[in-house]
């Protein structure tokens, strides 16, 4: 009885396999460009230590593809759709902002506060670097939009870039759970932004210092910890730029663009690791595992 028991819950597994590989395998295409395919036929089993992960070449397609097409919280990846957004507002970088009562956000370290007047670009790097909720919620009141706007804006981005059925937000910070995307949509965001040079500069930097009106220091720090040194950088990879994320529900998400000696780009994904520094390690597995795989 043990043994067709166990028979049983063999053959259920691999069913479950065989669904999930045949559904993550659906052909991937990038707005305006033609369906990527896997240049595997067959690829191994082998799991990886986050709810979703996914390296696609924008060269040869997707590479390795786990759980790509589940819609997760990925906190503050949702920045980098607000950058963009933001970016599509034309905004003056030096223009000034005094920030409200109302623009103040939790759940991360607070670089800038109500009452104290910084330029537009001081809540712009403050957002993309630092993930400063705060000032996120201020950038979008600074350039004229508030959450409603922002949100009809998001749906018009997910319709330019054909992911309207894998994306949904309703706030521009990504401390809401309810702010959700496939791993497969965020490859496709982090290719749209990381080509608007704005976001990828300010991606790179290691730290920038805000300096209020009143003339107090702030020293703001990337929180990419390839940027920082404290993870090394995979062989023969140069990354391109890199956002990090992380709430209870969505566990901690990486999503960056890198460019190997051969001038080849790829994007990966990291969605619900179990670690601050594991969403970091496990890209650099994967990238490890890809080069020894592929190139």
């Amino acid at each position: 009885m043990d043994s067709q028991r166990t028979i049983i819950i063999l053959f259920v597994n691999l069913a479950w396999w065989l669904i999930a590989f045949l559904w993550s395998s659906q052909p991937l295409a990038l707005a305006g460009e033609v369906p990527l395919i896997y240049p595997n036929n067959w690829p191994e089993i082998k799991v990886w230590p986050a709810s979703s992960t996914l390296v696609i070449s924008n060269k040869e397609g997707v590479l390795l593809s786990q759980g790509s097409y589940q819609s997760r919280p990925i906190a503050s990846l949702t920045k980098l759709v607000t950058a963009l957004i933001v970016l599509d507002a034309h905004p003056n970088w030096s223009a000034k902002y005094t920030l409200k009562n109302e623009d103040q956000r939790y759940g991360n370290i607070i670089y800038v506060y109500p009452g104290e007047v910084v330029t537009v670009k001081d809540l712009w790097v403050a957002s993309l670097l630092a993930s400063d909720n705060t000032a996120t919620e201020a950038l979008i009141q600074a350039v004229g939009l508030n959450d409603e706007i922002y949100c009809q804006k998001v749906e018009e981005l997910a319709k330019k870039l054909n992911i309207d059925s894998d994306l949904r937000l309703i706030e521009p910070t990504g401390l809401n759970p309810d702010n959700q995307a496939s791993a497969r949509a965020m490859a496709i965001i982090v290719n749209a932004a990381l080509s608007q040079p704005d976001i990828k500069e300010t991606l790179l930097l290691d730290k920038y210092e805000i300096i209020t009106q009143k003339g107090r220091r702030q020293l703001v720090t990337n929180t990419d910890s390839f940027i920082r040194g404290s993870v090394a950088v995979p062989d023969s990879w140069q990354l391109l730029g890199g956002k990090t994320g992380y709430l209870d529900e969505a566990g901690y998400c990486f999503a960056a663009l890198w460019r190997n000696d051969l001038g080849e780009e790829l994007v990966t994904v990291v969605l619900g690791a179990p670690t601050k520094e594991g969403r970091f390690t496990i890209t650099k597995d994967l990238l490890d595992y890809i080069t020894e795989k592929y190139y």
